[in-house]
């Protein structure tokens, strides 16, 4: 199945999660037979009943595959939505032993705050910020990215009570890894910051290490610090 075969397959199902085979045979870019054969076989979409669906954990992985194969990591984002992204996120997250919360929204001296997705265990606190894609951005845009998130999680570092709430387990003292995730890109640091690929956030998870100081992590501030500054 050609590159130009699997984007319009993820158009078709960006506003429905299924399509039927008669509605395919009428794009005369998609070719069914073996192409839908290798893609129900690599688990990138389901058939039954004359009918091909596709879920978003599905759309994800094939969105990434267009990516790696060259496609324009811009026309691949405008056939996914932004939901389905940050979904499969959580649900890598949540499949491994992480507790979540999607869109932690909070107060903090420079007004209001948004977490896309904040993830803990017992040893690692993240805080992720989902992009749909940041090829092709300058050195100096990456770095605001980074930076962006950097700052959003120094606020949040200091409404230590904001966790407890959450009931995230021994709050104080912990620190906060600022997470970049985004579609097709390289693994990489920028300021500390990992930018990481979606296909890679298993292997990141499992990956890092308590004592690599490359990382960048933000120390929360303990109750007692904390009490004294209000």
């Amino acid at each position: 199945m050609t590159i130009d075969m699997r984007l319009k397959l993820l158009e078709l199902t960006n506003s429905s999660p299924a399509v039927s085979l008669n509605e395919l045979k009428s794009h005369p870019r998609i070719r069914l037979d073996q192409a839908i054969v290798e893609l129900e076989g690599s688990g990138l979409v389901t058939l039954s009943g004359g009918v091909l669906t596709m879920n978003g954990r599905q759309r994800v992985k094939l969105a990434e595959q267009l990516i790696h194969k060259g496609t324009d990591a811009k026309k691949v984002a405008r056939f996914l939505q932004w939901q389905e992204f940050e979904e499969f996120a959580e649900q890598i997250l949540s499949e491994n032993e992480f507790s979540t919360c999607k869109h932690f929204v909070f107060k903090s001296s420079a007004g209001r705050r948004e977490i896309d997705i904040l993830a803990w265990n017992d040893t690692l606190m993240l805080a992720v910020d989902c992009k749909h894609w940041l090829k092709g951005l300058s050195g100096r845009r990456m770095k605001d990215v980074a930076q962006a998130q950097v700052e959003r999680v120094t606020a949040l570092a200091r409404r230590p009570e904001l966790l407890h709430r959450l009931k995230v387990p021994r709050p104080d003292g912990r620190s906060i890894i600022p997470v970049i995730l985004a579609l097709g890109e390289p693994r990489e640091l920028v300021d500390g910051v990992p930018i990481v690929p979606v296909s890679k956030l298993l292997s990141f998870i499992y990956g890092v290490s308590p004592v690599d100081s490359n990382l960048k992590r933000i120390r929360l501030l303990d109750s007692i610090s904390q009490s004294r500054l209000t």
